[in-house]
Protein backbone atom coordinates (compact mmCIF):
# COMPACT_ATOMS: atom_id res chain seq x y z
CA UNK A 1 0.00 0.00 0.00
CA UNK A 2 2.45 2.45 0.80
CA UNK A 3 4.26 1.37 -2.97
CA UNK A 4 0.73 2.91 -4.19
CA UNK A 5 0.52 6.42 -1.71
CA UNK A 6 3.71 7.20 -3.13
CA UNK A 7 3.25 6.85 -6.80
CA UNK A 8 -0.40 8.48 -6.20
CA UNK A 9 1.48 11.41 -4.34
CA UNK A 10 4.11 11.28 -6.65
CA UNK A 11 1.53 11.94 -9.55
CA UNK A 12 -0.49 14.24 -7.82
CA UNK A 13 2.66 16.41 -7.57
CA UNK A 14 3.60 16.04 -11.10
CA UNK A 15 0.04 18.01 -12.35
CA UNK A 16 0.14 20.20 -9.83
CA UNK A 17 3.66 21.10 -11.16
CA UNK A 18 2.47 21.42 -14.57
CA UNK A 19 -0.97 23.05 -13.62
CA UNK A 20 1.05 25.57 -12.12
CA UNK A 21 3.90 25.96 -14.93
CA UNK A 22 0.35 26.12 -17.39
CA UNK A 23 -1.42 29.19 -15.67
CA UNK A 24 -1.04 31.88 -17.79
CA UNK A 25 1.32 34.18 -16.20
CA UNK A 26 -0.11 38.20 -15.12
CA UNK A 27 0.58 40.50 -18.54
CA UNK A 28 3.31 42.97 -17.46
CA UNK A 29 3.02 46.68 -17.67
CA UNK A 30 5.04 47.74 -20.38
CA UNK A 31 3.95 51.28 -20.92
CA UNK A 32 6.83 52.95 -18.76
CA UNK A 33 9.76 51.23 -21.16
CA UNK A 34 7.31 52.15 -24.37
CA UNK A 35 7.48 55.53 -23.21
CA UNK A 36 10.79 55.49 -22.66
CA UNK A 37 11.94 53.73 -26.27
CA UNK A 38 9.58 56.66 -27.68
CA UNK A 39 11.15 59.57 -26.43
CA UNK A 40 14.59 58.17 -26.55
CA UNK A 41 13.97 57.48 -30.08
CA UNK A 42 12.74 60.82 -30.91
CA UNK A 43 15.86 62.45 -29.86
CA UNK A 44 17.22 60.67 -33.34
CA UNK A 45 15.15 62.60 -35.31
CA UNK A 46 15.89 65.75 -33.56
CA UNK A 47 19.95 65.59 -33.24
CA UNK A 48 20.26 64.35 -37.00
CA UNK A 49 17.94 67.63 -38.20
CA UNK A 50 20.11 69.91 -35.89
CA UNK A 51 22.96 67.98 -37.81
CA UNK A 52 24.28 66.79 -34.68
CA UNK A 53 26.38 63.61 -35.72
CA UNK A 54 27.34 63.00 -31.78
CA UNK A 55 23.97 63.35 -30.52
CA UNK A 56 22.44 60.87 -33.10
CA UNK A 57 25.66 58.35 -32.49
CA UNK A 58 25.02 58.47 -28.79
CA UNK A 59 21.66 57.12 -29.01
CA UNK A 60 23.44 53.46 -30.33
CA UNK A 61 24.87 50.42 -28.50
CA UNK A 62 28.64 50.41 -28.40
CA UNK A 63 28.07 46.77 -30.63
CA UNK A 64 25.46 48.58 -32.59
CA UNK A 65 24.56 48.09 -36.27
CA UNK A 66 23.18 50.11 -38.84
CA UNK A 67 22.08 48.19 -42.44
CA UNK A 68 21.97 50.90 -44.76
CA UNK A 69 20.32 50.16 -47.93
CA UNK A 70 23.80 49.66 -50.29
CA UNK A 71 26.47 49.82 -48.25
CA UNK A 72 28.27 46.91 -45.98
CA UNK A 73 26.89 46.72 -42.35
CA UNK A 74 27.80 49.41 -39.97
CA UNK A 75 29.50 47.68 -37.08
CA UNK A 76 30.23 49.76 -33.59
CA UNK A 77 29.33 53.25 -31.93
CA UNK A 78 32.69 54.64 -33.99
CA UNK A 79 31.81 53.67 -37.28
CA UNK A 80 28.36 54.71 -36.75
CA UNK A 81 28.95 58.26 -35.62
CA UNK A 82 31.38 58.51 -38.55
CA UNK A 83 28.45 57.40 -41.24
CA UNK A 84 25.68 59.62 -39.62
CA UNK A 85 28.47 62.41 -40.13
CA UNK A 86 28.88 61.78 -43.68
CA UNK A 87 25.33 61.41 -44.04
CA UNK A 88 24.27 64.49 -42.38
CA UNK A 89 26.94 66.33 -44.40
CA UNK A 90 25.52 65.70 -47.96
CA UNK A 91 22.42 65.37 -47.58
CA UNK A 92 21.20 68.37 -44.91
CA UNK A 93 17.80 67.78 -45.68
CA UNK A 94 15.43 67.25 -42.61
CA UNK A 95 13.99 64.15 -41.88
CA UNK A 96 10.45 63.08 -40.32
CA UNK A 97 10.18 59.78 -38.85
CA UNK A 98 6.60 58.17 -38.15
CA UNK A 99 6.46 55.49 -35.80
CA UNK A 100 3.16 53.01 -36.51
CA UNK A 101 4.10 49.90 -34.20
CA UNK A 102 6.08 49.21 -31.64
CA UNK A 103 6.83 46.39 -28.49
CA UNK A 104 8.66 45.90 -25.37
CA UNK A 105 9.90 42.12 -23.68
CA UNK A 106 12.09 42.27 -21.04
CA UNK A 107 15.25 43.95 -21.85
CA UNK A 108 14.82 44.30 -25.83
CA UNK A 109 12.13 46.63 -27.77
CA UNK A 110 11.76 47.33 -31.15
CA UNK A 111 9.92 50.23 -33.56
CA UNK A 112 9.09 50.04 -36.88
CA UNK A 113 7.42 52.67 -39.17
CA UNK A 114 8.13 55.16 -42.09
CA UNK A 115 10.17 58.34 -43.01
CA UNK A 116 10.73 61.19 -45.09
CA UNK A 117 12.87 63.39 -46.49
CA UNK A 118 13.91 65.13 -49.89
CA UNK A 119 16.82 64.42 -51.94
CA UNK A 120 19.62 66.75 -53.48
CA UNK A 121 17.22 68.09 -56.29
CA UNK A 122 14.41 68.88 -53.65
CA UNK A 123 12.36 65.62 -54.88
CA UNK A 124 9.97 63.50 -51.93
CA UNK A 125 12.27 60.63 -50.65
CA UNK A 126 10.25 58.11 -48.42
CA UNK A 127 11.17 54.64 -46.92
CA UNK A 128 10.52 52.31 -44.11
CA UNK A 129 12.74 51.21 -40.93
CA UNK A 130 13.15 48.65 -38.07
CA UNK A 131 14.92 49.51 -34.68
CA UNK A 132 16.03 46.83 -32.22
CA UNK A 133 16.64 48.22 -28.74
CA UNK A 134 18.82 47.29 -26.23
CA UNK A 135 18.66 48.46 -22.32
CA UNK A 136 21.35 49.07 -21.29
CA UNK A 137 23.11 51.01 -17.89
CA UNK A 138 22.95 53.84 -19.90
CA UNK A 139 18.79 53.43 -20.88
CA UNK A 140 17.51 52.70 -24.25
CA UNK A 141 20.02 52.34 -26.75
CA UNK A 142 19.19 51.41 -30.53
CA UNK A 143 21.31 48.17 -31.55
CA UNK A 144 19.77 47.41 -34.98
CA UNK A 145 18.72 50.04 -37.08
CA UNK A 146 17.39 48.92 -40.81
CA UNK A 147 16.05 50.62 -43.19
CA UNK A 148 14.67 51.35 -46.62
CA UNK A 149 13.92 53.69 -49.77
CA UNK A 150 11.14 53.44 -51.52
CA UNK A 151 11.14 53.18 -55.05
CA UNK A 152 10.49 56.26 -56.43
CA UNK A 153 7.02 56.29 -58.92
CA UNK A 154 8.14 56.08 -62.36
CA UNK A 155 6.72 59.00 -64.45
CA UNK A 156 3.98 58.37 -66.93
CA UNK A 157 5.17 56.68 -70.17
CA UNK A 158 5.13 59.77 -73.12
CA UNK A 159 1.71 59.82 -75.10
CA UNK A 160 1.48 58.15 -78.39
CA UNK A 161 1.01 60.14 -81.65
Amino acid sequence: MTHISVRSLLLALGAAALLIACKPQAAQDTSADEQAVATTAAGWEKAYNEKDADGVAALYSEDGQLLPPGPPVVNGSAAIREYWAKDIASSGAPIKISSDASGVGGDWAWRAGSWSSTDAQGASVTGKYVEVWHRTANGWKLHRDIWNVDQAAEAAAPAQP
